[in-house]
C-alpha cells in the first residue's frame, strides 16, 4: 500500500516539477523545431509560452508574429512584430516582417516604410532592399495612374 501511494504522489508531482525548470529559451527552442515542422499552431503555443517567461523576448514576439502570419492572423502578427520592435528598435528582422505582412493586407506605402526601416538598420538586407523597390515601383505606379484621368496619356 505504501509503493502505491507513493507511486501517486510522484504521478502527481513529478510533471510539475519537470516544467519548472524549463526556461523561455527552452520554449523558444521547441517553437522554432515546431515551426520547422510546419506544425504552426504548436509553434505558436510554444513562443506563447517562451513569451510568459520572459515578455521582453523580442526575437520570441518576431517568430510568433511569423506563426501568426502562415495562420493567416495578419493583425494578431502586426501586433506580435510591434511588440518586438517596441523592445529592440533595431531588430531589422521585425521590421521586414511587418512590411510583409502590410504586403499581404495590400497596405503597399506602409510595407515600403517598414522595408526601409529594416534597410536604414541593416544596408545590406537584400530581402528588404528587394521588397522595398518592388512595392516602391508598385506604390509609384498607382500614384501615376491615378492622377492622370485620360488612359491615352499613361501608354
Amino acid at each position: 500500500m505504501a509503493l502505491v501511494t507513493f507511486a501517486l504522489i510522484l504521478a502527481f508531482t513529478v510533471p510539475a516539477c519537470a516544467g519548472a525548470n524549463e526556461t523561455s529559451i527552452d520554449w523558444f527552442m521547441r517553437g522554432l523545431d515546431l515551426y520547422q515542422q510546419q506544425k504552426f499552431n504548436d509553434s505558436l503555443q510554444a513562443y506563447n509560452r517562451a513569451l510568459e517567461l520572459d515578455p521582453n523576448d523580442f526575437e520570441a514576439w518576431n517568430n510568433k508574429g511569423i506563426d501568426e502570419g502562415f495562420l493567416g492572423r495578419y493583425d494578431a502578427a502586426l501586433q506580435s512584430f510591434g511588440n518586438a520592435v517596441a523592445i529592440n528598435e533595431s531588430y531589422a528582422e521585425a521590421w521586414y516582417n511587418m512590411g510583409v505582412i502590410y504586403d499581404f493586407k495590400g497596405y503597399y506605402q506602409t510595407a515600403v516604410q517598414a522595408y526601409k526601416k529594416a534597410t536604414q538598420i541593416n544596408p545590406a538586407y537584400q530581402k528588404a532592399l528587394v521588397r522595398r523597390n518592388v512595392d516602391t515601383d508598385m506604390v509609384m505606379s498607382r500614384s501615376l495612374s491615378c492622377a492622370c484621368q485620360d488612359p491615352l496619356i499613361l501608354v
